[in-house]
């Protein structure tokens, strides 16, 4: 036996099609109960409609003055003092479309009215503030500042690194942060994620911080891009709504911390991009470079 799944329609669903269809119109229930029985009779009455309906004949008379604005029924008295004798004549249904056509119409005139009205609203509402700021930090100090201030938040966390190099901001800072950094990680379990350019540099760093602490690679996720086109020699951070930058590479020295949805909402897609198809690396890929023979020599002369 062959299983029909298009249910049959039956009066029932179809009512039940015909009011959800309506109330979506803009339609009460009770104008919806008036106006699908009037559609029943060539013409009725106020009385008539409310014994069909069971609605109470005083809200009826509302009801019909709300369908009649509305263009969906036609009222017709016979003299200016009985309700009881106005006649009741419902409109084609055809008549929907045709209002929600116009509907269409007037709500694009409206858009295209508001659309040249909003820079003149929006002048007014953003004035000169925004909920948006930066702050810029030249020289050294400055990119030393924004590098080593890391915002106290459990938030996740993408960064594209470029691993500065030691002598931008001293070594022995510089280790202390990345070790803090890792133990913080591990200990809050944050969502941690970097993006680095594979070059004998970066490979230099991450081999040195693996070989100081084997759970360097364990506090963060990171992924490796192997193409010369990704140079990168910025590190920037995106937790949350800010966006930390910090420059050091020849001659430029600067930070940079952006407070915006909008810009950390495009830099995390941009991320979340390029993480698809970066590499991961993971404790065989960094052992594979072999040992750091910098930190082999740093050990050597410091026993």
């Amino acid at each position: 036996m062959q299983n029909n799944t298009n249910q049959k329609q039956t009066p029932t669903t179809n009512n039940q099609r015909v009011k959800k269809a309506l109330a979506n119109f803009g339609l009460s229930q009770n104008e919806i109960a008036i106006f699908t029985e009037a559609l029943k009779h060539e013409e009725t009455s106020p009385y008539a409609l409310a014994r069909a309906t069971k609605i109470p004949r005083t809200t009826v008379y509302d009801v019909l003055m709300s369908l009649s604005l509305k263009g969906l029924v036609t009222l017709n008295q016979s003299d200016g003092f009985s309700k009881q004798q106005t006649k009741i004549k419902a409109k084609n249904p055809s008549i929907l479309r045709t209002i929600l056509k116009n509907r269409r119409d007037e709500l694009t005139s409206a858009e295209v009215d508001i659309v040249e009205i909003l820079p003149i609203l929006k002048g007014d509402y953003h004035q000169d503030k925004s909920s948006s700021d930066f702050q810029f930090f030249p020289g050294i100090k400055g990119a030393e500042n924004v590098y080593f201030h890391k915002p106290d938040s459990q938030l996740p966390k993408v960064v594209w690194e470029n691993l500065m190099p030691m002598d931008a901001f001293g070594k022995d800072p510089m280790n202390f942060f990345t070790k803090v950094e890792t133990d913080v990680n591990i200990a809050k379990g944050i969502d941690h994620r970097e993006i680095i350019p594979l070059t004998e540099w970066t490979k230099h760093v991450l081999s040195y911080q693996y070989g100081l602490d084997k759970t360097y690679i364990d506090s963060r996720q990171m992924r490796y891009i192997d193409n010369p086109i990704f140079d990168l020699h910025l590190s920037i951070t995106v937790q949350g709504t800010r966006t930390y930058i910090t420059c050091s590479h020849q001659d430029e020295a600067w930070g940079l911390i952006i407070n915006s949805i909008a810009l950390s909402a495009a830099l995390r897609a941009m991320f979340e991009l390029q993480w698809i198809s970066a590499t991961p690396i993971t404790h065989q890929i960094v052992k594979s470079w072999g040992k750091n023979e910098y930190l082999k020599q740093e050990k050597k002369k410091s026993s």
